[in-house]
């Protein structure tokens, strides 16, 4: 893992690499072991780049960052077709000491220029300073495994990039104004898909999207890759099984890049158990498990299940186990606040919490690299509403009147809060409508072609919740605690193969998905009852048991002062119907919660909050 900024057309008066140097300082923590910068003060542009030594071979810990006098690379993540294409190289040795996947990358510019980045493949994203050519070009990766956020500049003001926006407000030309209209979308949704962000003027980029700037100043923005269309190209399922297991196999090889020593988030369900099968299977040396468990008020039997399957897996495949429990009385505290300061793009899941404190235990215990199954549900998953022939009529009953495939996703996706609701607890109502937010759903959904819907429901969830949502709670988490977390579902060749399964191998009865045909692939590895296991969904419900009091007393109660934003009545209706409600999650809750401290720490800088 690695953490990337930089400007480009700064005016004479900054010296770019001072400036590039603060805004490293706000990314310190994506990479505690060093850091470079390349600055050149004639063109106002300048390259930053911190390194974290994760997932290093031990032939190849070098900071993935390097240049050959006329080009400089920064890479955050990994480029896991490294070897075959450096079988191509051009530039020869005279480049100096460089880590493997940078001398790839940039062996594939010096081939290909921008096009070069459809044929890299991995969670990366990338900056690259062409000096030549006086042209920056910035890119996010093709599944959006690594964001990268932009602030285009104007007269007088570069264009600033980062991995975190953090970096771009540390820019006294940025301010952190607020943008309305994605503040519905964050309640909308719960995270905010598309380019916004909650900050105006700070945009982020697309998977499968490139920035380049010119020497002009002139900013452009290029869909570079889409998912393949989704089609029935393949008709032998045992072969497909075989296929796909192979296909896994690589993918964890890859991912893993020759480390001795990997951690794995373990759920005891099937997708992180296949990874730690899997592992074994290549012959990684020592394999660490990390389970959370809750044992709070209200935790059932099957909520608490997590551990015990979790032990049943480490103990098959003979890894050291670590469990991380939530106890009752579990206070929060300075911890939250921190995760919260750190996802500066706000996102609404309990799990951003969670995931931290996994991967705090992980580097407590002296490790960088993990690999997780949580993306595995968007990559390969079948939504569970699908399998039933019933139910896919029923849904396609009540998709009928729809027009576009965007508002059919729209009807079916789950909402934290309809824009007609958000009216009951914002000062000022939503000035989107739907037709806005079909917009931006057209951004992911508008190159995916298929004509079966809930196929392309499926993937469209994988470009837009997994993507937006899942991956960038893994990587701004695992980034606070200094720990890079890969999800191998997310290599390319598989999520490519899986969009040649066909809707079914046996006329209709079985809706088929590629999870179905990895249960199948593995089944001879797991034990039994972690294959039959019942998905269950992450337990967010604990916090609804007043963990989050004290804060929502400060916000929203205790003589707290209007602020702008929320209208308080509205939200203290809210508070206490989830508190009365039995059966509530609490993810409301959570997500006013969260906006409330995120607002006190980044628009008003309270310093109580910081």
């Amino acid at each position: 893992m690695s953490g990337i900024c930089g400007l480009f057309k700064a005016p004479p008066d900054i010296d770019v690499a001072a400036a590039t140097s603060a805004m490293l300082d706000t990314l310190t923590h994506r990479g505690p072991d060093e850091a470079s910068i390349c600055a050149d003060q004639a063109a106002g542009a300048a390259l930053g780049h911190v390194h974290l030594n994760a997932f290093a071979d031990p032939r190849d810990a070098t900071p993935m960052f390097a240049g050959t006098g006329d080009v400089a690379i920064a890479l955050d993540g990994a480029v896991t077709n490294a070897a075959e294409l450096l079988k191509q190289e051009t530039f020869g040795s005279g480049a100096g000491a460089m880590h493997r996947d940078v001398r790839a990358a940039l062996a594939a510019y010096l081939t290909d220029g921008s096009n070069c980045l459809s044929t890299l493949d991995g969670p990366f994203s990338l900056a690259l300073w062409d000096r030549r050519r006086e042209t920056l070009l910035v890119a996010r990766d093709k599944l959006g495994e690594k964001s990268v956020y932009y602030s285009a500049g104007g007269p007088g003001t570069p264009t600033c990039f980062a991995s975190e926006i953090k970096a771009i407000l540390s820019r006294p030309e940025v301010n952190p104004e607020l943008d309305p209209d994605s503040v519905a979308l964050y309640f909308a949704f719960g995270y905010i898909p598309g380019r916004r962000t909650l900050f105006k003027g700070i945009n982020k980029l697309l998977p499968g999207e490139s920035l380049r700037v010119d020497r002009d100043g002139r900013v452009e923005t290029v869909r570079y890759w889409h998912l393949p269309p989704i089609e029935d190209g393949l008709a032998d399922e045992p072969g497909c099984i075989r296929q796909l297991r192979d296909l896994l196999m690589r993918a964890l090889e890859r991912y893993v890049n020759g480390c001795r020593d990997v951690a794995v988030f373990l759920s005891g369900g099937m997708d992180s158990s296949i990874i730690v099968a899997g592992l074994r299977e290549l012959g990684v040396p020592r394999i660490h498990t990390f389970t959370i468990g809750f044992r709070v008020d209200g935790a059932t039997e099957r909520i608490q299940e997590d551990l015990a399957y979790a032990r049943m897996v480490a103990e098959r495949f003979s890894t050291e186990h670590h469990e991380v429990v939530i106890e009752r009385g579990h206070d929060p505290g300075k911890d939250l606040l921190r995760v919260i300061r750190q996802f500066d793009d706000l996102i609404m899941t309990p799990n951003s919490y969670s995931k931290y404190l996994l991967a705090q235990s992980v580097r407590r215990a002296g490790l960088t690299s993990v690999l997780t199954g949580s993306a595995a549900a968007g990559a390969c998953g079948v939504h569970r509403k699908f399998l039933d022939p019933e139910q896919r009529a029923a849904l396609e009953r009540k998709t009928r009147e729809c027009r576009t495939d965007e508002e059919r996703y729209y009807k079916l996706r789950s909402r934290l809060f309809k824009l007609e609701e958000q009216k009951d607890f914002l000062s000022r109502p939503p000035r989107i409508g739907k037709e806005d937010i079909l917009e931006v759903l057209h951004e992911y959904i508008g190159g995916i072609r298929s004509s079966d819907f809930f196929r392309l429901f499926l993937f469209s969830n994988l470009m837009i919740t997994s993507t937006e949502k899942t991956l960038r709670v893994l990587d701004r988490a695992g980034a606070l605690a200094s720990v890079e977390i890969r999800s191998p579902y997310l290599d390319r060749a598989l999520v490519e193969f899986s969009a040649r399964l066909p809707a079914s191998f046996d006329g209709g009865r079985s809706y088929v998905s590629m999870k179905t045909h990895l249960k199948k692939a593995f089944e001879r590895d797991l034990p039994k009852p972690v294959l039959d296991r019942a998905v269950i969904g992450y337990p967010s419900y604990y916090w609804n048991r007043g963990e989050l009091t004290s804060y929502q007393n400060r916000l929203f109660f205790d003589g707290a002062t209007a602020n702008g934003i929320f209208n308080h009545e509205g939200v203290r209706r809210i508070l206490e119907r989830e508190r009365l409600d039995p059966k509530s999650a609490g993810k409301p809750a959570w997500a006013l919660t969260q906006f409330g401290l995120w607002y006190e720490i980044y628009v008003k800088q309270n310093p109580e909050y910081l």
